[in-house]
């Protein structure tokens, strides 16, 4: 296995966390570049990894547009500018300094946001739309909606370390526990540090059985995915939950070090890297929050 991407960790810690059948969308403000039914579109622009840091030319914004009015199933058209986009993105993130220093109105891609009737294959309209040239991301907002903006109980999870996983966390630095399965001896330091986080509210332990139930709940209708995973592959972890005002920067940090411990992911930090990607088509900014630094 390799080391989790944040939008990979972010899919497992909603598996994991026994929260996929509960997380609702909150309310949905208005604005210019969110709807939970909207198809978004972003075009190429140098953020986007796959679009050799270029924009999309003018003439390819004017066919994707002709492209989608031509598509049967989509029933409206809007565009969002670069402009638009990024005024945005800094009243919604007012408070983040360094996040609005990292990101420059020329970074924003500029977007297609569309609606689709009830009967069109949304997938179909994606997967066409991905296809085509000056396209860097699209995004089926009702999909990513629900977990983008979440009310979790759950904020932190502490992944262990499984018998075959390759990430070098668990394969070196442990002695004779090195390729092995997270220890006895490794879980009980483990706790005795979550114990000690200010402001900590409960925390639970999750079997590799419980972890692999939520994961098949979440994932019920991706039969393929199911049938290539096994229970073995599922990491045990621990899933705390902490008061607001504490700053779970330096505790994440030391417990992401501890021998036995794979990853540990923030559900506030992962959450609103996805809504970076999904909402603005922004990739791999790194300032995403102050305690995710």
């Amino acid at each position: 296995m390799k080391r989790w991407s944040w939008r990979l960790l972010f899919a497992v810690v909603l598996a994991f966390s026994g929260m996929a059948g509960q997380a609702e969308a909150g309310p949905v403000p208005e604005s210019d570049v969110g709807d939970d039914q909207e198809i978004a579109v972003f075009l190429c622009a140098p953020t986007v990894s796959r679009c050799d840091k270029r924009h999309a030319t003018a003439r390819q914004r004017r066919d994707m547009e002709a492209f989608l009015n031509s598509t049967p199933g989509v029933t409206e058209v809007r565009f969002v500018s670069r402009a638009a986009s990024y005024a945005e993105f800094r009243r919604e993130f007012a408070g983040q300094r360094k996040m609005l220093d990292e990101v420059r109105a020329k970074d924003m891609p500029e977007s297609f946001w569309i609606r689709v009737s009830e009967v069109a294959d949304r997938a179909h309209i994606v997967n066409a739309a991905d296809r085509r040239p000056g396209v860097g991301l699209v995004v089926d907002q009702l999909e990513t909606r629900r977990v983008t903006r979440p009310d979790w109980s759950v904020e932190v999870s502490v992944f262990l370390c499984t018998g075959d996983s390759s990430l070098p966390e668990c394969r070196h630095g442990r002695g004779g526990a090195n390729k092995k399965a997270a220890t006895a001896k490794e879980k009980k330091a483990i706790v005795a540090v979550i114990e000690r986080i200010p402001g900590l509210e409960s925390y639970e332990y999750e079997d590799q059985k419980t972890a692999y139930r939520h994961f098949v709940e979440t994932y019920a209708d991706n039969e393929t995915l199911i049938a290539a995973t096994r229970v073995s592959d599922m990491p045990e972890s621990y899933r705390l939950s902490i008061q607001p005002e504490v700053n779970r920067g330096p505790w994440r940090h030391r417990l992401a070090k501890m021998p036995g411990v794979s990853q540990v992911g923030d559900h506030e930090c992962v959450s609103q890297g996805a809504r970076l990607w999904s909402e603005y088509g922004l990739q791999d900014v790194e300032a995403r929050t102050r305690e995710c630094e």
